[in-house]
């Protein structure tokens, strides 16, 4: 199988991130290709190939994706080279199988996740947080994804700005991150719930994480699925996909509302 024939089967590749689109590049080199160690060439090469734009970071950008618990790569025997971990594997092996289904599946797939997702939801202890999050997943219902999506960020959002809120502690460490920024940003002060429609949500994240309010793995997450949000905020031809938008819903639950309870 040659390279765009294996892009084609994966769908719209404009709307993988970098980090999804190394290890799409690294499956196809391993399972198409034999070669079960890469070097940061042999991906630039298939970007060149593809043909995308090759992430300027690179061999930066493959050494992060080996560190952590449950990173997607792992560093190879000789110097600079890495292979697909297990997780890695998995990933796209998941995601490529979802892609096969046909839409009949798909649905069925649905129909089991919704009820799953919902008993998620009533996780939530916030009672208009929770009936926000449920019309959102009763958008995903009728086939709106993307006001699914919008929905479940806006009420994940919300649920950490009452989270900082609730603690004078959590509140003054992350006023004091705010004054520590070299950006206008830094003469914020965060009293009440509307003040923090000042703050764009990247910046949000960035200060949760410095004032130690979340750790860093949740920044990750929460950058993550931001990225999916402004995607799915403007018109565009990016295909959102179910499954993607269930692990959406699920992520941010299981890491954010379960994780942080409003006290």
């Amino acid at each position: 199988m040659t390279l765009h024939e294996f892009v084609s089967r994966a769908g719209n590749v404009s709307d993988y991130s970098r980090k999804s689109l190394v290890l799409l590049f690294a499956y196809y080199l391993r399972q198409h290709q034999g070669v079960v160690e890469f070097t940061a060439k042999d991906i630039r090469t298939c970007f060149s190939q593809a043909p995308l734009k090759t992430p300027s970071d690179l061999p930066g950008l493959l050494r992060q994706m080996t560190k952590g618990r449950n990173s997607p790569l792992m560093k190879g025997a000789k110097a600079g080279t890495f292979a697909l971990a297990m997780p890695g594997l998995s990933e796209v092996e998941a995601y490529l199988t979802a892609k096969e289904q046909p839409e009949v599946a798909v649905d069925a797939f649905l129909k089991s996740a919704i009820p799953y997702l919902e008993k998620a939801v009533a996780r939530v202890s916030d009672a208009n947080q929770r009936r926000f999050l449920a019309e959102g997943i009763a958008c995903l219902g009728v086939d709106a994804k993307r006001a699914t999506i919008l929905m479940t960020w806006a009420a994940i959002v919300a649920h950490l700005y009452d989270y900082i809120l609730a603690d004078t502690g959590r509140l003054a460490n992350f006023n004091a991150a705010l004054q520590r920024r070299s950006d206008k940003h830094k003469k914020l002060v965060i009293a009440q719930y509307d003040d923090f429609a000042d703050l764009p949500e990247s910046i949000f994240i960035e200060v949760c994480r410095s004032a130690k309010i979340i750790s860093n793995d949740i920044r990750k997450v929460l950058d993550e699925k931001l990225g999916i949000r402004n995607t799915c905020a403007h018109p565009s031809g990016v295909e959102v996909h179910k499954t993607k938008v269930v692990n959406f819903i699920e992520d941010l639950v299981d890491n954010v509302v379960v994780k942080y309870p409003v006290k």
